[in-house]
């Protein structure tokens, strides 16, 4: 009997993000106050399964990851388990729950961040249990931010392909998510992943480090053109299906087919801007629906961008996102923001 899939598996990090707002950075052994402390549940696992929530409340979805047995573990499943689509059995409880400390300089509007990788370290293969996991979609990430996963494998080169290889085997379609470090670990780390991912949807800083290609002009200009060629070096890495880069100023996206797309940011006035944190998460999230339902790309990606623009709204990255259909007529309705070298359709 062939097994019917359903739903949507994120698999990957799960942190507890802590947001304290401090007067200014402070140099070396000297002090500085905190005045607002802040804490939601943060990466890849939580923030896109949250978003999904939102996009779609009747859509199945399970979370894989690891979670310490502690109170922040327990604070993460709380608000997963307030949404009753989650599947949360596939989680391991042990060691103790990733966080990170985001150091917010008010003077400086500038962001600096700790990050404690805890159990999310010892997220495996293993975990994984592809027997019982009957969904239609697996979405993984971070790559460069799990340790057991992003260790080599004689044969597939890392642990995540060698799993996103087993998942294609098992007819799940696959996605994977990187996180923006700032290091050389990209091009030994993700192209062996991109072989056995269907669906890449990264930043364009992200995909540039992978490629070694520029996606920026001399003047720092996001360049249409530019992101086309870096989609199809993903393309000649290995992806299968779509390869979507998003931006500060819009998206661009290329099918198997040769379909090109390119859309440009919604022009969201500042001051109903709260927070930036998982903005690339929803936009993820609305982009892999979009591809979920069988909708083009060009659907997904307006999807994507509508939610990754409703989530800067509110402070707690998922909690502004809107249904699908919702977040497709924003888009359509709102104004567009131009930029001189985004070419848009």
């Amino acid at each position: 009997m062939v097994l019917e899939r359903t739903g949507i598996a994120l698999g990957g990090n799960l942190i507890l993000d802590y947001y304290k707002e401090i007067d200014s950075y402070p140099t070396h052994s000297t002090l500085s106050t905190i005045r607002r402390i802040n804490r939601e549940p943060g990466g890849l696992a939580s923030n896109c399964a949250l978003a999904l929530s939102h996009i779609d409340p009747k859509l199945p979805l399970v979370v894989i990851g690891r979670l310490g047995a502690d109170e922040a573990g327990e604070f993460i499943r709380e608000k997963l388990m307030g949404h009753s689509n989650i599947d949360l059995s596939h989680l391991v409880i042990q060691g103790s729950t990733s966080f990170t400390d985001a150091m917010i300089d008010l003077a400086h509007k500038t962001r600096t961040y700790f990050q404690f990788r805890g159990a999310n370290a010892d997220l495996c293969a293993a975990d994984f249990d592809l027997e019982r996991l009957s969904v239609k979609f697996l979405h993984v990430g971070y790559i460069l931010l799990l340790d057991q996963l992003d260790a080599p494998d004689p044969e597939f080169g890392t642990q995540m392909a060698r799993l996103l290889q087993a998942a294609q085997a098992k007819g799940i379609r696959t996605s994977i998510d990187i996180v923006s470090e700032a290091s050389d670990r990209f091009i030994h780390l993700v192209p062996p992943a991109l072989r056995y991912s269907d669906y890449v949807i990264i930043n364009e800083y992200e995909a540039a480090m992978t490629t070694g290609l520029p996606v920026r002009d001399f003047a720092g200009n996001f360049r249409s053109d530019l992101a086309l060629d870096i989609c199809r070096a993903l393309f000649a890495m290995g992806v299968s299906t779509w390869v979507i880069l998003h931006s500060r100023e819009g998206a661009v996206g290329m099918s198997a087919t040769g379909e090109q797309v390119v859309l440009p940011s919604l022009d969201l006035p500042t001051a109903q801007i709260v927070s930036t944190i998982g903005a690339g998460d929803a936009f993820l999230s609305g982009c892999l629906y979009g591809a979920y339902q069988g909708r083009s790309l060009q659907d997904a990606m307006k999807i994507g961008i509508a939610a990754s623009t409703a989530s800067l709204t509110h402070f707690n990255s998922t909690e502004g996102i809107l249904a699908a259909d919702e977040l497709r007529s924003l888009y359509d309705s709102m104004p567009k923001e131009m930029w001189p070298a985004l070419e848009l359709n």
